[in-house]
């Protein structure tokens, strides 16, 4: 014999059913909520963090040092030993060399 079927129990099964499936969506959503903010959290984890360089190996240095040992070594400029002349440049921009410093005559006019 058949049972009967109470509409009642049905549609609270099926209600049951929705539920089950609409939990499920949400659960899967938020784990994929989770996950994209966690890899937005490395991301700017890595952004803020100062990056090192690596060391440069030593047999690299030495190898340098020993084909070009002066490399990064500046030439000191000399300094002129005169200075009984003076340089200086006149209205035009010229160069003018004074024998002394103090004959020349200083035009402020407006």
């Amino acid at each position: 014999m058949p049972q009967p079927i109470d509409p009642q129990t049905e549609l609270g099964r099926i209600t049951a059913a929705e539920r089950i499936q609409q939990i499920s969506d949400r659960a899967s959503l938020a784990a994929q909520q989770r996950v994209a903010e966690d890899t937005d959290k490395q991301q700017r984890l890595l952004e803020q963090e100062v990056q090192e360089t690596h060391q440069k190996n030593k047999e690299v240095e030495t190898e340098t040092k020993r084909r070009n040992p002066f490399m990064g070594r500046r030439k000191k400029k000399k300094k002129s030993s005169d200075d009984s002349t003076h340089t200086l440049y006149n209205e035009n921009e010229n160069k003018e060399i004074v024998e002394d410093p103090d004959d020349h005559t200083l035009d402020i006019t407006i």
